[in-house]
């Protein structure tokens, strides 16, 4: 677990760079010890000092530790589904798939913004996709990142072959249609599988993007994020902050 000063300086780089939104991602399970959740709640409250909402990936969670994250300012939490239930058994074994979904309602019952989606192109069918967007309105979730599958050598998925470009479109399209009113996200793997179709991801539906680096793999620069952005026509939620040059010793308040 970083400190909660290396978070909060991540997120005012993150927002200096355009980002409405910062993310607190935890690896494993759930959270287990006092000392981590001590530095997840001071990381939050620095964050929204900054003016950027905060949000948190932290695993499986229950309504007290929702309420918890609710209490210290947290805007938005986010819990992948993954893929369909039907689907779920072929990609996980740790876990029951209804303690995702118990995570979700959880976090919403918070009073929480909740973001889930998934990972496509593990190997599943359209109509998995399909399944799992029907799930994800049924749950009422506000956000959903749509993850398409970056495969990483000496993992178990690492001979997948990767989804054609424009099946990884469709799948978005028929998000939106399933979804009409939601914040549909194209996430990770987006510049290896889209490629040059990458700007069509806005195109067929989506809304929002993750920009940056991933969690495992490199994404790309978020100044051409917001150049495909503008060049779409499309603008923004939040522009980038001017670099301060002033001598000042007051940057973060310089508005020159």
């Amino acid at each position: 677990m970083k400190k909660a000063s290396e978070i909060i300086r991540e997120a005012e780089a993150a927002g200096r760079a355009g980002a409405e939104m910062f993310g607190i991602v935890t690896s494993g399970k759930r959270i287990k010890t006092k000392k981590e959740w001590a530095e997840v709640v001071k990381a939050i409250r620095g964050i929204n000092n900054l003016g950027i909402k905060a949000c948190a990936s932290l695993g499986i969670i229950d309504e007290e530790k929702a309420r918890t994250l609710k209490d210290a300012g947290l805007y938005r939490y986010h819990h992948n589904l993954e893929t369909s239930r039907t689907f779920f058994p072929e990609i996980c074994t740790t876990h029951a798939y209804d303690e995702d979904v118990e995570t979700i309602r959880a976090a919403s019952a918070a009073g929480l913004s909740v973001c889930c989606g998934g990972l496509i192109g593990l190997g599943e069918r359209i109509q998995h996709r399909i399944e799992l967007a029907l799930t994800l309105r049924e749950l009422n979730v506000d956000s959903i990142p749509v993850n398409i599958l970056n495969p990483i050598k000496g993992t178990p998925l690492e001979r997948t072959p990767p989804l054609p470009p424009l099946e990884i479109l469709m799948t978005i399209a028929v998000f939106r249609f399933l979804l009409p009113d939601r914040d549909i996200k194209i996430c990770g793997g987006k510049e290896k599988n889209l490629r040059q179709l990458l700007p069509l991801a806005l195109v067929a539906g989506a809304n929002s993007l993750m920009t940056g680096n991933y969690l495992t793999t490199p994404g790309r620069d978020a100044s051409l994020d917001l150049e495909m952005i503008k060049d779409l026509g499309l603008r923004a939620t939040r522009e980038p902050q001017p670099v301060c040059t002033c001598t000042s010793g007051k940057k973060r308040h310089c508005r020159s």
